[in-house]
């Protein structure tokens, strides 16, 4: 009985502090997301790009995070081979870093988060606030899971079970390790498992020793996590999370072999605790950042593009044509039809997601995924073509319309990472946990959609026809969209205050679908901006200056 209230206890402290982190994740993602894109790619040095992964791994409070990331702007070339291996070790040093503060005894401020954090999220209507609720919230709940895992390890260390396992593992230090792949693999969280791994250890329950290399073999599965999930990417984005993977895997095989053959133990000895080894082990890695550059060409070498299979579906098939680069008008013609196929393919995508708000359909997430990933492909393509146009031979009017051009595909981009990071995760959660809007709420979506839905097909329009009427009309229908939300909101809250069961019970996929489904008309309709501040229908500010309006 003793056993089974071990196991229950270890794995629901587990599985809080994985929801912690992803908690956390989630809440810094939906404020700066759009921002990490700008921080990865700028950077072209080796040593600044390790930095920003470091900062955003402390951010997001996961390597595996911005490993994935890395390989979404590796694919097409929009981040080289070296420079996403650096920002990958930067990475993972960051996490070390989070891991290091995580240990420290914490329990004094996790009330002042929980309060202060349930505050910001419930109260407020910012968005930003909100999310700073939610993070200091995770922050919080990742301390109570921490708690939770030394109250469930401190009954049962003095049985006979963890000495068994302790015997064990001390015994066969290769399976130990493996056991530290498969734990770290498992959990999806590197920063998780270190952290149980360095809990059991400072309870006693198992000994230095054995968690030294049971965090050597948690780093190699830290790093085979990213690479299970960009499986299915093209070779570019594999190649950075691939080669971290492996040189990750061989240094901590060799530093483990050299450790239990006491060739390294004493030294690795005088670190006060098991996180101070994880915390060098990264820095250690940091080693091969200055050969980044001869890295990544080896393995360029060794991991070739493959070249597009004829069988590829003719709608995922580019249509920038490298050989219009040598003319002005030819390379703006394949410029703007690939626009037009990435908003052929995100119309696909926006009626698959917005037909469960207008008609309950479930969309085919399998498909949108995919779908998804050809945008991204795309815009990364659009992104890499533009930079080898003859931007110099272009007239001012020829390059304003490249430049338009170049901005609606990020918008389109943008406007597929809402559906996937977004709105999806609202339809899964109101499907798998079963849940129903109020009728008053559910028709105030539907609605909403429609209008989604009408200004889409009025923009691409606006793409290939450069209508200034149908322009204006966009921007009237944009600010109709947002008193839209503005009321749903409010009539949303005055539901909450009635009490009504369904508006409480999906309060928080309502406010967050209408976030989603205005940030994403706001995505469609930027195509209006450029041809109606060309054509002078634009005010410069709408602030009121000295009492009176002002026309800049």
């Amino acid at each position: 009985m003793a056993l089974l209230e071990f196991l229950i206890a270890i794995f629901g402290a587990t599985m809080l502090l994985l929801f912690a982190v992803r908690m956390v994740q989630n809440g810094i993602e939906r404020m700066k997301g759009q921002e990490f894109k700008r921080i990865l790619t700028q950077t072209k040095n080796p040593f600044g790009a390790a930095f920003a992964g470091a900062v955003l791994a402390v951010l997001l409070q996961s390597s595996a995070a911005v490993a994935i990331l890395t390989a979404g702007f590796s694919s097409g070339g929009a981040l080289a081979t070296a420079s996403g291996l650096a920002i990958i070790l930067g990475a993972d040093f960051g996490s070390a870093i989070v891991v290091q503060i995580l240990s420290l005894e914490l329990d004094w401020i996790a009330p002042v988060l929980m309060g202060v954090g349930a505050w910001l999220y419930l109260k407020t209507d910012a968005r930003n606030l909100r999310q700073s609720g939610r993070i200091m919230l995770g922050i919080a709940l990742i301390i109570v899971a921490l708690g939770f895992l030394r109250a469930a390890v401190a009954p049962i260390e003095q049985s006979d079970l963890l000495p068994s396992i302790e015997r064990f593992l001390s015994a066969d230090p290769l399976l130990a390790f493996f056991v530290g792949v498969v734990l770290a693999f498992v959990m999806h969280s590197s920063v998780a498992a270190i952290l149980m791994i360095a809990v059991v250890v400072a309870e006693g329950a198992l000994s230095l020793p054995v968690g030294i290399v049971l965090l050597f073999g948690a780093n190699l599965g830290g790093a085979l996590v990213p690479v299970w999930i960009t499986r299915s990417m093209k070779i570019e984005a594999r190649r950075p999370v691939l080669v971290n993977a492996i040189l990750r895997g061989l240094t901590a095989a060799i530093i483990a072999t050299l450790y239990t053959r006491a060739m390294i133990s004493s030294w690795v000895h005088l670190l006060p605790n098991l996180v101070s080894v994880h915390l060098l082990f990264n820095a250690l890695l940091l080693i091969y950042i200055p050969i980044s550059g001869w890295i990544g060409k080896m393995a360029e070498k060794l991991m070739p593009v493959v070249e597009v299979d004829a069988e590829t579906p003719m709608a995922e098939r580019s249509l920038l044509d490298e050989h219009a680069l040598e003319s002005v008008s030819g390379s703006l013609s394949s410029l703007r039809r690939e626009v037009v196929r990435m908003t052929n393919l995100s119309e696909q995508m926006i009626r698959e997601v917005l037909n469960w708000y207008i008609s309950g359909k479930l969309p085919n997430f399998s498909e949108l995924e995919r779908e998804g990933q050809v945008i991204l492909d795309a815009g990364q393509g659009v992104r890499q073509y533009v930079t080898h146009m003859p931007s110099k031979k272009m007239s001012k009017a020829q390059f304003r319309r490249l430049r338009d051009l170049a901005d609606y595909a990020l918008s389109i981009e943008a406007s597929a990472a809402i559906l996937g990071q977004r709105l999806q995760n609202v339809i899964r959660t109101q499907h798998e946990e079963k849940q129903k809007f109020s009728a008053n709420g559910e028709a105030e979506l539907r609605a909403i959609a429609e209008q989604v839905l009408q200004n889409m097909v009025k923009s691409y329009d606006l793409l290939v026809d450069e209508d200034i009427e149908v322009a204006r009309e966009i921007f009237r229908d944009k600010d109709e969209l947002s008193a839209l939300v503005a009321k749903s909101r409010k009539k949303h809250l005055l539901r909450l205050r009635e009490g009504l069961e369904n508006s409480i019970a999906t309060s928080e996929l309502h406010l967050e679908g209408l976030a989603a489904l205005k940030e994403l008309n706001a995505q469609l309709v930027s195509i209006a901006y450029p041809l109606l501040k060309r054509e002078g229908q634009l005010l410069q500010t709408r602030l009121i200056l000295d009492g009176k309006a002002q026309e800049l």
